[in-house]
């Protein structure tokens, strides 16, 4: 499945070093957000309330499983497709940072020593990298099956179209969720969407197996996590504050969970193509 022969190309070391670096930021952001949300509330970067907290911990475990993955093989295969998924998902929450900049705890070593340099730094970095190595072939794909391509251009159509809304209309793009989301979480999700439908977009035509793989990781984490997170922090607030289970909260279930059960199928699917 995950080719290490010279036609699939190794990363820079420099490339490396730096994923390294997002590993061990986003693991530990994730455990934080996500098992201690009530300890990481006067850590992090900004005021993060606990089910915002459990969602971007969800999202940060979503994100951490290619990106290990693509360290680990450290290979252009399935090296290119992650570094994609980095470059849209940190583009978009630099955007959001310095249109929100007033949100953050200034005061604050997470701010001013990790989250904004971090974020300042990889989309050039992924955005040099690419151009880079524009020219490197992707190796050992295939002709995504019609059923699965029908399937991502619809993932990538909805996940696009869904982010950019949660961009340019947040209120109006969260109103069914279970909980109330401010402007600046709505449109920090809008990477959660905006990120899988570039790598499904890119897997419509064709994929490798490492590829799918690393894709399917990302779908597994970042579709069962969220209804995980949102019921687990629903059992620790109170009686005001816990979820309605009415038809948008349903409707919020349903999305991640088809979400989840595409990742199983692309997992699936690479298992099948790497056999």
């Amino acid at each position: 499945m995950f080719d290490k022969s010279s036609d699939n190309l190794q990363i820079p070391s420099f490339l490396r070093l730096v994923t390294a670096v997002e590993c061990s930021v986003v693991f530990f952001a994730t455990v934080l957000l996500f098992f201690l949300p009530d300890f990481t509330k006067g850590l992090w970067a900004w005021t993060i309330p606990p089910f915002n907290a459990r969602f971007v911990g969800a999202v940060y475990f979503a994100a951490y499983l290619p990106l290990i993955l693509f360290w680990l093989t450290a290979r252009w295969t399935p090296g290119r497709l992650v570094l994609w998924m980095i470059f849209v998902f940190t583009t978009l929450i630099m955007a959001v940072m310095l249109w929100h900049w007033d949100v953050f705890e200034w005061n604050r070593p997470a701010t001013f020593l990790v989250f904004w340099p971090l974020y300042l730094f990889l989309p050039f970095n992924s955005a040099f990298f690419l151009f880079q190595s524009r020219a490197i072939e992707r190796v050992n794909t295939s002709a995504t099956p019609a059923s699965w391509r029908i399937t991502l251009l619809s993932f990538a159509l909805f996940g696009g179209i869904y982010g950019l809304g949660l961009l340019v209309a947040p209120g109006s793009f969260t109103n069914f969720w279970p909980w109330e989301v401010d402007e600046f979480h709505a449109r920090i999700y809008a990477s959660a969407f905006a990120t899988p439908a570039v790598g499904a977009w890119i897997l419509s035509r064709r994929g490798a197996a490492s590829e799918y793989m690393a894709f399917g990781l990302n779908l597994l984490a970042g579709g069962f996590l969220p209804i995980l997170g949102t019921l687990w922090t629903n059992s620790g607030v109170p009686v005001e504050r816990q979820v309605n289970y009415d038809t948008g909260t349903w409707a919020f279930f349903i999305i991640f969970l088809m979400t989840g059960i595409l990742g199983i199928g692309q997992i699936l699917l690479a298992v099948r193509k790497g056999n």
